[in-house]
């Protein structure tokens, strides 16, 4: 007979796995989140729910897998609930999916976790982006790939990555297509569009430049946006900034700024698709 102690802790552990699942599993059809998740030790990513789990009820009143494919899901949900996307080795999200589906291929729960791990890896790929981590995105887009290799998404990421890397490297003029536009989501969510900066025109303060952020200022006032200027100097900084109020006499754009590279404008807002266009000379 197992020892009272232990039958409460033995309890304890599996409430708290299917709960963590259930919590976990909440939002399936929801898509991923754009704003920036907390940081961990293995994937540093935080996310919420995806479909809810089977269980019986006990005699003692505890609710229990009942097969291996739910043991597994709690299992999965507990660390994705961790944060253990695709790491340490044996002990994460994908591998107990992946363990589901091998066993079923096509059980729904199973598929709309790792739909959702895909998402989280999309949103960690958006926020390295946000920081100029071109060589963290990477290592975020490379673990997506495992979870899903045929991804429908895989390829745009990609791109935005090899582009926003580009650019970052070769220091020059940014190209129109150096920021994919995301998908269109089925809901309001909050995006944050980057929106890069022509160093030598920033530099000459260029007057097409300049009509083009009064014009960015105007559709975020309008969309009651807020903004991060980033700039290789304080002047530069400083000539955005006023460059976007010059707008409107009567409203002062909410905005931060840094010295950083590459020079951008960062504009966060809530909205089903990208609502600003970039700079087209």
């Amino acid at each position: 007979m197992m020892h009272p102690h232990l039958h409460f802790l033995f309890n304890f552990r599996v409430v708290f796995l299917i709960g963590a699942w259930s919590l976990l599993t909440a939002c399936a059809g929801l898509p991923g989140s754009a704003s920036a998740p907390k940081s961990n030790a293995a994937d540093g990513a935080h996310t919420s729910a995806i479909t809810d789990l089977d269980s019986t009820q006990t005699t003692s009143g505890v609710n229990k897998p009942t097969d291996a494919i739910s043991f597994w899901l709690g299992e999965a949900g507990w660390a994705f609930e961790q944060d253990r996307l695709t790491t340490p080795e044996g002990d994460n999200a994908l591998y107990y999916i992946n363990r589901v589906l091998t066993k079923d291929p096509y059980n729904a729960k199973a598929l709309a976790a790792q739909e959702k791990v895909m998402q989280r890896y999309y949103v960690l790929v958006h926020a390295s982006l946000n920081k100029g981590k071109v060589a963290q995105a990477r290592v975020f887009l490379s673990r997506a790939q495992k979870v899903m290799p045929n991804h429908g998404e895989l390829g745009w990421v990609r791109k935005q990555i090899d582009s926003y890397g580009s650019a970052v490297d070769q220091n020059k003029s940014y190209p129109k297509q150096v920021i994919i536009k995301e998908p269109e989501t089925a809901r309001p969510a909050m995006r944050t569009q980057i929106l890069l900066l022509p160093h030598k025109l920033l530099k000459d303060e260029d007057k097409q430049l300049k009509q083009w952020l009064i014009h960015v200022a105007s559709r975020t006032q309008a969309l009651n946006g807020t903004m991060l200027i980033v700039a290789p100097t304080d002047a530069q900084a400083r000539w955005v900034y006023q460059t976007l109020n010059s707008s409107d006499p009567d409203q002062r754009i909410r905005a931060n700024s840094k010295r950083s590279q590459p020079p951008r404008v960062e504009v966060s807002y809530v909205s089903r698709k990208d609502e600003l266009e970039l700079f087209a000379p």
